[in-house]
């Protein structure tokens, strides 16, 4: 039985419309018998099924509709603010303490739940009186612990006298008027914070420092048809980070046009945004950069009207590039530039992990049978190395050095990637040789088998993105038992 009916548009995708009714894949999927989750038309109709009841809390308001909030206020590392005056207020309720040994306040309970509650932390007294307002954070129902973040650390620091004359005359500055401090506590911490729920919440996913971006990690998790977890395992392992372990949306390499969080490369985004059905794709047609000719066929739209049409629409595109990120053409500027929007970098990841994995189902590889832990590695080893290498990693048949074809002009051209370059790329030839190559007897295809696989276990850990209980405990098992060689030993044809 259903609760209503959806005309599928343009650009829709099934996990993005069960994120938006509020129901899962598998859910809308079995309801309106669809076998291929990939495959959805504009026009089709889809029923919506009912949201299930929720269970009723065990305990009792007069609204029944209570929250009950922990907070607790960590610096840039995530250690502990303590001694901190700290006021937070509700509709008609205010709690103001100072924080523990561990950071934490006073629960803060509710009597209804989508009621901002807003932070207010003291400033410090030497520099002007008050509190500022550093954030605030809606509840939902039900007990919750909350993570108030530092967006820096200050050390302290004592001073001593310095013995001895001073080899110059010390230097006179000039007064400096008063100002009230604005951006630190009593303590010295700054004031501009991150506000996120940390754990339980519904997904038993938490992501620390990158919170703010939960809602993509979530939807792309959908889209990819594996657990945020996973998704915020390849992403960790993906992007750079800022000292307080944030992924940075405005990375650029120096060496390459990879940019953004998920370091696409120029070709990699522009050949991303026209492969039909992408995420990238979807907002593409919705800026109108792209259309179809009459003939069925797509273009891209130039700044000024001119068209650019396929066969090869990624090849044409790539001849406008003027240099690294750069291109003459203001319309491809502005896609190359989704690159620095984490929407677009997490869900054009996601989405090209899901199409490698694909590639590889269609090349007979049994990927069904892999459980979440084991496909987030296979997504890695095929970002890693793309697709191609990533079969030879499978199959065990990389050489040990790069080998070459004759064209028939005569010239030389790569035709497979060498283990030797490949790990050497990574950490250098001579760390490569005295830690991974020597130990293998010299072996250049077993060294870099060997790094990758630590590399693996290292980074791409699901259970470090999951809140402590059964599900955290579930990852750390399939990581455990999910070596990267013990996997690619299960797919080998």
């Amino acid at each position: 039985m259903t609760a209503e009916t959806y005309i599928v548009r343009q650009g829709d995708t099934l996990g993005k419309i069960a994120a938006q009714n509020g129901v899962s894949i598998d859910e809308l999927a079995q309801t309106n018998h669809i076998r291929n989750r990939n495959k959805i038309v504009a026009g089709q109709r889809l029923n919506i099924p009912k949201k299930k009841e929720e269970k009723p809390q065990t305990r009792h308001t007069k609204d029944d509709n209570w929250s009950e909030v922990v907070m607790r206020f960590v610096d840039s590392l995530g250690r502990p603010i303590a001694g901190l005056v700290v006021r937070l207020v509700a509709t008609g309720k205010e709690l103001r303490g100072t924080t523990d040994a561990s950071g934490c306040l006073s629960p803060m309970r509710c009597d209804k739940t989508n009621e901002t509650i807003e932070i207010h932390v003291e400033k410090a007294p030497a520099r002007g009186s008050g509190e500022k307002n550093i954030g605030s954070y809606v509840p939902r129902p039900g007990q919750q612990r909350v993570q108030v973040q530092s967006g820096m650390h200050v050390e302290k620091s004592v001073l001593r006298a310095h013995e001895g004359s001073p080899e110059r005359p010390p230097r006179k500055l000039p007064p400096t008027p008063a100002e009230p401090l604005e951006t630190r506590t009593t303590a010295g911490n700054p004031l501009s914070c991150s506000v996120g729920s940390e754990c339980p919440n519904d997904d038993d996913l938490k992501l620390g420092p990158n919170n703010i971006y939960r809602e993509w990690v979530k939807l792309a998790a959908q889209r990819a048809e594996i657990i945020p977890q996973a998704v915020a395992a390849v992403m960790n392992a993906e992007a750079a980070k800022d000292k307080t372990g944030k992924w940075k949306a405005d990375s650029k390499s120096p060496g390459s046009s990879a940019t953004g969080m998920t370091q696409f490369l120029d070709s990699s985004w522009i050949a991303e945004a026209v492969r039909t059905g992408t995420y990238l794709y979807a907002k593409v047609r919705q800026e109108g950069w792209l259309k179809q000719d009459e003939k069925g066929g797509w273009c891209f739209i130039k700044e000024k009207g001119e068209l650019l049409a396929g066969p090869g629409l990624d090849r044409k595109l790539l001849k406008l590039m003027t240099g690294k990120r750069t291109t003459s053409d203001k319309n491809l500027q502005k896609l190359l530039d989704l690159r620095y929007e984490a929407e677009f970098a997490i869900m054009a990841a996601m989405d090209y992990a899901k199409f490698n994995l694909d590639g590889l189902s269609a090349k007979g590889y049994v990927i069904n049978d892999l459980n979440d832990t084991e496909k987030a590695r296979i997504m890695y080893l095929c970002h890693h190395l793309g697709l191609t290498d990533a079969i030879h990693f499978i199959q065990d048949d990389i050489p040990e050095e790069d080998v070459f074809a004759e064209g028939k002009d005569g010239k030389k051209r790569l035709k497979q990637n060498g283990a030797r370059k490949l790990l050497s790329v990574q950490v250098g030839e001579s760390r490569a040789l005295k830690e991974f190559v020597k130990p293998n007897g010299d072996c250049w295809v077993k060294g870099h088998r060997q790094w990758l696989q630590g590399f693996m276990k290292d980074n791409i850990t699901p259970h470090v993105f999951s809140c402590p209980g059964e599900k955290q405990e579930q990852l750390k098992t399939e990581e455990k038992n999910g070596a990267l060689l013990k996997i690619t030993g299960k797919l080998k044809k």
